[in-house]
């Protein structure tokens, strides 16, 4: 009973924590790598999501899907853990990485982290980013459960910007879910979840975007005709006086 109720109380870190310690051991270095992102990505620092809770989530997220779809090298588990720690947290380089866990894990971290000063909204370096990670197989690994964990949460984001996210994944990410899926058939079922949660959410916000964008338009147009009216009857009372 007491067991039961601890065991419910467990938040996804802990759950994630006590996974990857039976798959690795209490002191490798994927439980390294959870306890660096959980004290530097932490609400403490300034790291929440838009919903305020810590952002560590969202890697521990990602790190959990993964191993949900059969990923059991410990290096790419500890990459998904890091993925968003040299593009966010000051003083992390690829070299840090490097020196505290090992090459192979800080080439991944590099493969998924945006460059610094490179303008991501250009359609050609999104492009040529999405192309890169599509090349390595456990890069596309992890930016397949980063985008879902994004798209999942996406009722934390103003509407605007999740119209943004949506356009942008139904252009450049839904292609690279259906590529990877052929590419590397082994996580098949992770590329194909992938596409099946997000394409009905995108067919949603899209929905919803363009009946709220007519809606105002119907708005406008009731407005200007209101304005008329006040206009001409301001003028038949002049011409009464």
């Amino acid at each position: 009973m007491f067991e039961d109720k601890f065991c419910e109380q467990q938040n996804p870190s802990q759950f994630l924590e006590r996974r990857i310690a039976t798959l690795y051991g209490a002191t490798s270095l994927a439980i390294k790598a959870l306890d660096l992102v959980i004290q530097e990505m932490c609400k403490a620092k300034g790291f929440k999501r838009d919903n305020g809770t810590d952002y560590y989530n969202h890697c521990v997220d990602v790190a959990t899907t993964i191993i949900s779809f059969g990923v059991k090298d410990e290096d790419v588990v500890c990459a998904a853990l890091l993925h968003d720690i040299i593009e966010d947290v000051s003083g992390y380089t690829q070299e840090t990485i490097k020196n505290m866990f090992n090459p192979n894990v800080a080439r991944l971290v590099m493969l998924v982290t945006k460059k610094e000063g490179v303008d991501y909204k250009k359609p050609e370096n999104l492009e040529a980013y999405i192309t890169t990670i599509s090349m390595d197989i456990n890069a596309s690994v992890i930016k397949t459960a980063d985008r879902m964990h994004n798209m999942m949460t996406l009722d934390e984001k103003t509407f605007e910007a999740r119209y943004k996210k949506a356009i942008e994944t139904e252009k450049y990410y839904l292609p690279f879910f259906k590529l990877c899926r052929y590419m590397y058939p082994r996580y098949e079922n992770l590329f194909y979840s992938a596409r099946a949660q997000i394409e009905p959410l995108i067919y949603h916000i899209k929905s919803f975007y363009l009946e709220q964008v007519r809606l105002a338009e119907e708005c406008e147009q009731w407005k200007a005709k209101v304005i008329q009216l006040q206009q001409k009857n301001d003028d038949y009372s002049g011409k009464q006086n």
